[in-house]
């Protein structure tokens, strides 16, 4: 194990063990049941908006561009609003001090050269990574920590009802719930199964352990942090891949254009 990782990084589900997984993972899966996501949905349709506004732009200029760009700035918007509570438009403000350190952090991340040397040379490596300081690495784990914090402050100063319907107010919610559910009965898929696996616990299982529902502050930070590298360049790059495809296959993009107006028809009310 290279042991170099550090907050907020530490305390998220990719790095917890044994049990505290699963006390963090039976609490992070129902926010990803369909009723938890459609309360995140008008938050991602703000970012779409202001996605849709800056490619009529470019649209209507008639000249190529970036589309990448673009993407990058979308995602970031939605992951910040989603799982940081903070409201963002990356393209108009780049300025941002949330932009600017999240661009940082995946410019020190993808510093391929240093990668290359970590996996050819890692004896040699990683005990000179542990021991050479990295101010600039401590600055950024400390601004997410610190955003993360801000907004708990925020949320709890505010009443109920005001309170944003985010994966971070999911995670405050469960952290000051005091009800408990069964750690070993947590890989749900869809509300109904929800229901289901709380009240009971799976045919042929010994009853769990019941554990209550609590997160600290710094696994909260964790899980945000998380949500940002792991949505970050991997929604960017497939987004930008398939809008590239649907360029330069016309006769695709049409057959999508014509499924899309169907389903709209069809299904969404104006």
């Amino acid at each position: 194990k290279p042991n170099l990782i550090s907050k907020p990084m530490l305390d998220s589900i990719l790095c917890l063990r044994d049990d505290r997984w699963k006390y963090v993972r039976s609490l992070l899966t129902p926010a990803f049941s369909d009723t938890k996501l459609k309360e995140m949905t008008p938050l991602i349709n703000q970012a779409c908006d202001i996605l849709l506004c800056n490619l009529k732009v470019y649209a209507d200029s008639g000249k190529a561009f970036d589309i990448q760009r673009c993407y990058n700035c979308f995602t970031l918007d939605v992951v910040g609003s989603v799982a940081f509570g903070t409201e963002v438009d990356s393209q108009k403000n780049p300025d941002d001090l949330f932009v600017k350190n999240c661009r940082t952090f995946f410019e020190m991340s993808l510093f391929k050269p240093l990668l290359i040397l970590i996996l050819a040379f890692p004896f040699i490596m990683i005990p000179l990574l542990r021991i050479l300081p990295n101010k600039k690495q401590k600055e950024l784990n400390g601004f997410f920590i610190q955003t993360i914090k801000n907004a708990i402050v925020f949320r709890d100063q505010q009443d109920a009802a005001e309170r944003r319907r985010d994966f971070l107010q999911w995670m405050l919610d469960s952290r000051d719930s005091a009800d408990s559910l069964a750690v070993g009965c947590f890989d749900v898929t869809s509300p109904s199964a929800t229901s289901r696996q709380y009240e009971a616990p799976l045919a042929g299982r010994a009853p769990s352990e019941k554990v209550h529902k609590t997160l600290t502050e710094d696994e909260i930070a964790g899980q945000a942090f998380l949500f940002l590298i792991a949505g970050y360049e991997t929604t960017t790059s497939t987004l930008s891949f398939a809008t590239y495809l649907l360029a330069t296959n016309p006769e695709c993009q049409e057959k999508l254009l014509q499924e899309v107006d169907e389903f709209s028809a069809k299904h969404v009310s104006t």
